[in-house]
This record gives C-alpha cells, structure tokens and sequence, in this order.
C-alpha cells in the first residue's frame, strides 16, 4: 500500500504532459492485463448466456459452483469451516447445504486473510484493495481469469447501451488525477488506450462547470461515467448556467454508488441522455446489471447472489454473495453490507434471472426513529426540489437527523427548508427532530464516495461524531 501511495504522490508532482503520458502507460497496461488471452473467450461465452433458458442457467450454476466449492475446500479456513458446520459438498442439494454455512462478514475475512487464501503457484494473481463505503480497507489475490471474467461481465452490460471498447468516455471518479492545488484547467487528463478522458471530481465547482463541458465537447466524448453524485453535481451547474454547447452525449452509466432517481432525472434532463446503472465490487461476490428497460438484473452466471431479509425493515433484503470465479480468495455467503429492494415483474427485454427494483444502500444507511423502527429509500424526500445541488442525512442518536445541503442557483432557504419539512413529515413522522446544515461540500468516503444516509449508531451506541458547523 506504501508503493501505491508513493507512486500516486510522484504522479501528482509531474507537469501535465507526463502525467497524460503516465496516465496512457498504465492504461496500456490495464487493457493487456484485463483484455488479454482468454478475455475474447469468456466474452464471447458470457454474451452466449445472456438469453440462457432458465433450465440452463440453472445447470451452469450448479456446475460452477460445486466446483469452486471443492476448490475453497484446499483453503485452511474454509476446509476447517466445512468439517465443523458438517457441510458435504457433494450433496445432492447444494443449495440447501448452502445454508449450515453462516454469512461471512468482512471483519471475518480481515482476521482470516492468509487461511482464506488459495493461490495455485501455476497461476498469475493480481492484489486488488477495496475500502467499501464504509472505509473498511480489504487488501486480496485475484486471479487474472477472474478480473478479465468481470470485466466480461461489464462490457456485456455496456453493449447492451451501445457502448463499445472503442467509445469515448468521460470519466468522473473519486481518484486524484490532478494536484489539488491547481487553480486553472485543465482539471482531467487523456488515457488514450484506454479511450478516457478523467476528470477530476475535486475541482468540479460553479466557476469550473463551464471548462470541463467544454473539453467534453472537444473531445466529442459520446459517453459519460462516473459516481452519480459527481455527475448529478455537474449536471445541477449545467442547467442552473444554461452552458451550452453540450456533448454529444448517446449514454450515461453510473456505478461505486446507489443511483437516486432524483439523480437520474437531474442528469438525464441535463444532457438529453438515458442513465443507467451497474452494481458490482471488487471482491466479485455480487454483480447486476440495468437494462434498456431500466430494470436492474442479477448476473446469475457471475456468481451466486442471496436475497436474505433485513430484521424489521420489510422488504429490504441483504445482498450476499459467492466469488466462484476467483478461486485465489474464496468468499462463501459473503456480507457486502449492501441492501436491495426485489421486482417480481417481468422484464420486456427477456433476460433471465431475478431483478432489483432499487439498490437501497447499506445496512448502516437507515434512519432510526423515535420509535425505533428503521426507514430507508429516502431519497424521495428531495424528489422536487430541485434548487439543491447535494443532500445527505446524518443520524448522530436516534430520533434525531440532520440535513447536509449544498445550495443550488435560486434557493431559498426558508420556502425550501419549509418544503423539505412537509416531505420529510409524510415519510418519518412529526416526532423526529429534523435540523439543517449548509455547506459547500458534503464530505465523501476515503474512496471519493457520496452517502446519501449516514448513520453513526452502531448497536445502540453513537460512532465519534465529526463536527457540524453552518447549522441551523
């Protein structure tokens, strides 16, 4: 982790055309490792199953899994597992052996790092290192087969939008791609194999809004994608300055965080371009995948997925996940802390397996009223306001939450505090005490992330409380 970071700060102390020319490299590089030998196979094998009969997936999946589940058997931690839960993997029923196993939390897997892991001396890993949303950091090996097999899996999903390996895009992440010193643009740089240009999130302001459109425009990027709460912010300059010419833009995807539909509205009205959204992590234990007809999809051939029930929170279920394509570092019934809302419809695309109506956050994400029942899907409290161009919840002690707001052109802070109360009230109550606080930025995650709920109560006890100022 000292390496990276080293590299990261020599990086930031180049002049702009090394850092475009070291940008290009490392992209180089990623597209060999990800792209290379068995990629064009496992794409082709994975576009072969999108339309897969539910029989045959079904086959596939039992398949793979009880493979991987005699390969995670060689690993210390889990052939111990195995013997103490009784668990048999050659039973006739799989899935319901499945169940003596309990859910593995990532707190579990950091005490556990060198028993989980698997790696076969004949095959290439990579170490891949996550924090989460929480900023729980998980440092693991990942085969090579398993990162080009995720990657597979996405470009699958970015076909589906027309969206090609040879498409521009421009991208909005949390990394640092310019030193946050600099005071002029240009505020991205070029990674030309990679066909991206990366802009950076930490200088994205009102007086900046109008140079990063341009350099969009000039670069005739056709496809925009980031986190939702940087794009939605730049979205809110271009409709509050009215900054025209816009991009060409055909599509926009969003991924790392849960996409709001107010969000989604914001920046499909913004830049005349459909959003759509893809969930997955670095631990590859879950992936879904939106479709044309905005209905988020299970990649049931990526890994095997659980919908568990959240305790007192109905129709809210747990996403639990199994990595069966990265035998290096199996993770069985893995935790992501990540909850989602189910549809029982039919989708008109034809796709099989099951879909999410909502990725609905974390767990930790839930407000706790004055009666102890939790609430999540919030977002709808913001849904019409649109003179906002940032909000978050934060829950210090039950029956209390403040309100983080960045302010948009046109707000007014008494007609929109008076209106935030009358939707707030319809969804929690007249009991819980509801605050406001106004800042020029929400904080985000170590990983550049936005929390649209934050809840600092853990098992009844308060989390060290950051400090709140400009409130009201």
């Amino acid at each position: 982790m000292n390496g990276f970071f080293n590299r990261e700060q020599l990086y930031l102390w180049l002049p702009g055309f090394l850092q475009n020319l070291a940008i290009s490299l490392e992209g180089r590089r990623l597209h060999n490792r990800r792209y290379g030998c068995s990629y064009i196979e496992l794409f082709k094998e994975y576009n072969e199953r999108t339309f897969f009969a539910a029989e045959e997936h079904e086959l596939y999946r039992l398949k793979r899994f009880r493979q991987f589940l005699r390969d995670a058997g060689k690993a210390p931690y889990w052939r111990d597992k195995f013997s103490r839960r009784g668990f048999d993997i050659e039973a006739s029923d799989i899935m319901a052996e499945l169940n003596k196993l309990p859910i593995l939390t990532k707190k579990e897997v950091k005490d556990n790092l060198e028993q989980i892991s698997n790696c076969n001396p004949g095959e290439k890993t990579i170490w891949c290192h996550t924090s989460g949303t929480t900023g729980s950091g998980l440092v693991f090996p990942v085969t090579r087969s398993a990162e080009r097999e995720q990657w597979a899996t996405w470009w699958r999903y970015r076909n589906w939008h027309g969206i090609y390996q040879d498409t521009w895009c421009g991208y909005f992440g949390g990394r640092s791609i310019v030193s946050l010193g600099r005071t002029r643009p240009p505020y991205w740089r070029v990674n030309r194999p990679g066909h991206q240009i990366m802009f950076s999130a930490y200088h994205l302001r009102e007086n900046t809004a109008e140079a990063y459109i341009r350099a969009l425009v000039e670069h005739d990027v056709s496809w925009l994608h980031g986190y939702p709460s940087i794009l939605v912010l730049l979205a809110g300059f271009v409709r509050d300055q009215r900054i025209r010419p816009l991009p060409p833009l055909k599509v926009i995807t969003t991924g790392a965080e849960s996409l709001l539909p107010y969000q989604r509205r914001l920046i499909r009205e913004a830049f005349g371009a459909e959003v759509f959204q893809h969930y997955g992590q670095v631990e590859g234990v879950a992936n879904l995948s939106e479709c044309e007809y905005g209905r988020l999809h299970a990649d049931e051939d990526f890994s095997l997925i659980e919908f568990i029930p959240v305790s007192g929170a109905d129709g809210a279920f747990k996403i639990i996940g199994t990595n069966w394509t990265n035998p290096a570092f199996p993770l069985i019934r893995y935790d992501t802390g990540d909850i989602a809302i189910l549809c029982d419809d039919q989708c008109p695309c034809g796709r099989p397996g099951r879909m999410v109506d909502v990725i609905d956050g974390r767990k930790e994400d839930y407000l706790i009223l004055p009666n102890g029942v939790r609430l999540g899907r919030l977002d709808h409290i913001f849904k019409d306001l649109v003179h906002i161009l940032e909000a978050q919840i934060v829950q210090f002690e039950p029956g209390k939450a403040v309100f983080r707001i960045v302010k948009g052109a046109g707000y007014d802070e008494a007609g929109e505090e008076k209106n935030l109360l009358i939707e707030a009230r319809k969804r929690l109550g007249p009991e819980i005490a509801i605050e406001f606080e106004y800042t020029d930025l929400i904080p985000r995650t170590s990983s550049g992330k936005l929390r649209f709920v934050v809840s600092h109560i853990t098992d009844g006890h308060l989390e060290p409380q950051g400090s709140a100022s400009h409130t009201k």
